[in-house]
This record gives C-alpha cells, structure tokens and sequence, in this order.
C-alpha cells in the first residue's frame, strides 16, 4: 500500500546538490559524447568520485550513507539531463551493488563494493542470455568446480556497460543452482569474448555488449552469498533497481516536460505563443500530471525500502507507471515541437528513444504487471 512520506530539507539541499552538478559537469558535455558516440568514462568514474554511486551504501564502503529517498533524487536529477549516467549509478546501487553488500563477505564489500561505489570501477551485470530474459530460471551459463576454482562457460547479451567494466557479477549455474559470480577485471581473462555492442535506439554512447566465455577460471572464493540462491539475491537487487528506473523515468520526463513548455512559450503562430493553444495547454497539463504521479510512487517505495519492507510490488508499481508516464510525456514533446521534436536539433527526439529503453529493461512493463497482480492475492 502507498504510505505517507515527506522529503526532509536534507533531501531537497541533496536534490539542489545534484542538479548544481549536474548542470555545470553534465549538461555542456552531453552533445559532445552523444554527436561522437563515445561512452562517458570519465563522467561514470567522476560520479563515484563525487558520491554519487553508492548513494544507498555505508561510508567505509565508499557510499554516501544515504537512504533510498536520495538514491531515488540521484537518478532522477541525473536523468533530467542524460539518463546515460544514472544507469551507472543504478547498476551499482541494485543489482550488482546490492547482493555484494547484503550477502557478500567482507573483503568483497571493502574490496569490489568500495571500488565500484568511489567510480575506481565501472561494473556490469551478466544475466540475460540469448534464450533467457524475464525467464531467468532458463539461464545456461555454467561455473563449473576444479577445485578451489569455478569454470564459467557461457553466453551473455544486454550487459550494460559490459566491455568498459572492470567488473562483472555473473549469474551462473552450479550444481546447487543459480549462483553469483564475481569477475574482477574480465579484460585481463584468458576466455573473456567480447563479440559486439548490441545497437539500440538509446544510441552508440550507451554500451549494450554481447559476451562469450570461454573456461574462464575464477577462485571460487569469488561466489557471492549461498551457493544456488543466485537469482533470489538477483531479484531482490531488482526491487531497488526498479525504484531507480522508475526515478529515471520521472527525471527523463521532468526534462522532456520542461523543453515542452520554454519552447511553447517561445514558439508563435498565428501571432500567439502556441502554449494559449489548448491542443498544446492541455498536452502540457497532461504531462504535469503524469510526471508528478510518477514522482510520488517512486518516492513513496523508496520511503517504504527507507523503512525496511521489502517493495517488491511497490517498486513494480512505480517501475511500469513511472516508464509507461514517461513513454507518453516524451512522444507527446516530440508532438509539441513538431518537426523540431523529429530532428535530432532537439532533446525530446532522444528523451523519447530513452523512454522506450526504459519500459523494456529491469523487466518488461508486462512482467512488472504480472508481479503486481500475484502479489494482489498474496
């Protein structure tokens, strides 16, 4: 169920600290990569060293010691501008991050987490298989045992981030069951196949890889949590994944709403700002709906993790609504702007091709719903 919440002045100083960053690091730099392609590496290391990657996280991790809330305020504040750098973020706070820190040993949370949380690492997540997406049960990649080492043999696609990480948390198959794997520094590995990043409609600055591996021998001090219970510390991670997808789905619509309305108000026809239009007046009131809506189940889900329940629900909820909103807000600033919001001179056209990424990844929108309507009769 939605809960009360409020943000604290803390928060709104923490959201004020973002954009500041945001706007005098992120935003002159954005056409640069995104005109040339290329990956930001610098950007994602520097957010770590600004505090910004292991928001969730205790400090002698290399986190911030903040709660959800931030973690929610990150991504969103990020994504107003490019969401590019809030899937870094929210890679490491959730499904990587997330199991190392709750299930993992120690030297693997002062080891891996602290520098994946300082942006000394840029890390990836091994899950989806050629035949296995929502259905990660099907997963065929194996670690096998020699020893005092695993055996990974496999084949992995849709790893963000996945030829520039110098770590990746690989889920495989043991004999107990699906199991977590770590792999520091997967470029250095006899075995390691980088066959092609995958291209998307977000762009070639986002980094989608397609990996082989090839008896790739790991310690198998290196498995993180029990053996065989893999995909339920992956599933758990996603809860908060989704609570950060959903906030960048708020901030990708924030942003797209935000370009809507200066340019309505500075575009005239008929000898009139087309903002007095109510075909356009009421596109733009239908955005602040759905933008705001978004915000407040996200934020409420994050109070809830905030408050220590599991949000499993509450984060499908905020994760399908806030993507679904944030497909709608952006194809209708596509329409605001007309055949400006077509070309590639404006932001909209690419907020847009963001928005549908987001409505497929950390589940589809059809998986989250199916997850809400279970947990109905729970």
């Amino acid at each position: 169920m939605i809960t009360e919440f409020e943000l604290t002045a803390e928060h709104r100083s923490y959201r004020e600290t973002v954009r500041e960053f945001v706007e005098s690091e992120v935003d002159p730099v954005i056409d640069e990569y995104e005109d040339a392609g290329e990956f930001p590496e610098d950007l994602v290391r520097q957010l770590g060293q600004e505090g910004l990657s292991g928001v969730p996280y205790p400090t002698e991790y290399g986190g911030a010691g903040l709660d959800y809330r931030s973690f929610a305020i990150t991504n969103e504040e990020l994504s107003r501008k490019w969401k590019l750098l809030a899937g870094a973020v929210n890679v490491i706070a959730s499904l990587v991050g997330y199991p190392i820190y709750t299930e993992g040993e120690e030297w693997q949370r002062e080891e891996w987490l602290q520098r994946a949380c300082t942006g000394e690492w840029i890390v990836s997540l091994g899950m989806t298989e050629p035949g296995a997406g929502s259905d990660a049960a099907s997963m065929e990649t194996t670690a096998d045992r020699d020893d005092d080492e695993l055996v990974i043999n496999g084949h992995k696609v849709w790893m963000t981030n996945g030829h520039v990480a110098d770590f990746m948390l690989l889920v495989t198959k043991t004999e107990e069951g699906l199991t977590l794997v770590g792999l520091p520094e997967p470029r250095r590995h006899d075995g390691v196949e980088f066959v092609r990043n995958i291209p998307c409609m977000e762009g070639d600055t986002a980094i989608e890889s397609e990996v082989r591996f090839h008896d790739v021998r790991v310690p198998a001090e290196n498995i993180v949590g029990e053996p065989g219970r893999g995909l339920r510390y992956a599933l758990e991670g996603l809860d908060i994944g989704r609570i950060g997808t959903a906030a960048q789905a708020v901030g990708v619509a924030q942003g797209a709403m935000e370009d809507s309305r200066e340019f309505a108000d500075e575009r005239e026809q008929f000898g009139k700002p087309i903002r007095e239009f109510q075909g356009v007046g009421f596109k733009l009131a239908d955005m602040a709906m759905e933008v705001e809506a978004a915000r407040l189940l996200t934020l409420s889900a994050a109070d809830q993790r905030d408050r220590g329940e599991r949000v499993t629900q509450e984060a499908a909820m905020a994760k399908a609504y806030a993507t679904d909103a944030a497909m709608d807000v952006t194809t209708e600033a596509v329409q605001v702007h007309g055949s400006r919001g077509y070309s590639k001179d404006y932001d909209v056209e690419r907020r847009m091709r963001v928005a549908k990424g987001m409505q497929i990844y950390e589940g589809t929108n059809e998986i989250n719903r199916h997850v809400i309507s279970t947990r109905m009769y729970e």
